[in-house]
């Protein structure tokens, strides 16, 4: 019963997210999922990257090399942790609880990205329109914010709220290739379909929110 139900799951995922985002099939065996433990496991190794990052740099600044190959080494080091330390934030920022820790984390640093942390803190603590505001400027300038699930949810999510369900539906559906049982973006998906009348999308999207519950 309970692999007919998984198989089903399944099917309907593969419905929403290669019917109606637009993308090839096998996106679903290509797209690492962000639950819980996956999302765990990538900060952790971005972190002990860090650290050992860290100490071979303490190393290099100890030693004092001031030729040319140490004063290269040591930029070189600088520039990973730099790279690193914005990977973590890129991560961690999946997740509301995180945004905190995200901003510490980002202090004296000029990274563009952190204005869609912004966006989020403002969502989080229920300012919708500055939310809004902050993340339709940087999606105007960027374009896009690729492999973050949070950001594309949210911007959906607030695009649905102000009733532009077209625009939202590419959001809402890219970040269900990355948590496709998240049922607050399925449901504003099922939403947007319904209001623009299209039936059997919103059916598909209906059938998995039931076998999620």
């Amino acid at each position: 019963m309970v692999e007919k139900i998984a198989a089903a799951y399944r099917k309907a995922q593969m419905g929403v997210l290669s019917g109606f985002a637009g993308v090839t099939g096998s996106i679903l065996d290509e797209t690492a999922f962000y639950d819980a433990g996956y999302m765990d496991a990538q900060i952790k190794r971005v972190q002990k990257e860090i650290s050992r990052v860290t100490k071979e740099l303490e190393v290099n600044m100890d030693f004092k090399d001031s030729s040319e190959y140490g004063r290269n080494k040591k930029k070189e080091l600088l520039a990973k942790r730099e790279q690193l330390m914005f990977q973590l934030v890129f991560l961690a920022s999946n997740s509301f609880k995180n945004l905190g820790d995200c901003v510490k984390i980002a202090e004296g640093h000029n990274h563009p990205f952190m204005k869609c942390v912004e966006g989020l803190v403002a969502y989080d603590s229920g300012q919708k329109e500055k939310a809004f505001a902050i993340l339709e400027s940087y999606f105007k300038e960027h374009k896009g914010v690729e492999g973050h699930f949070l950001i594309n949810k949210v911007f959906g999510l607030l695009l649905a709220g102000r009733g532009q369900n077209g625009k939202a539906v590419p959001f809402l559906t890219y970040a269900l290739q990355f948590m496709p049982y998240d049922t607050e973006s399925l449901d504003a998906l099922e939403n947007c379909y319904e209001s623009q009348g299209d039936k059997r999308k919103a059916a598909v999207v209906s059938e998995v929110l039931a076998l999620l519950h």
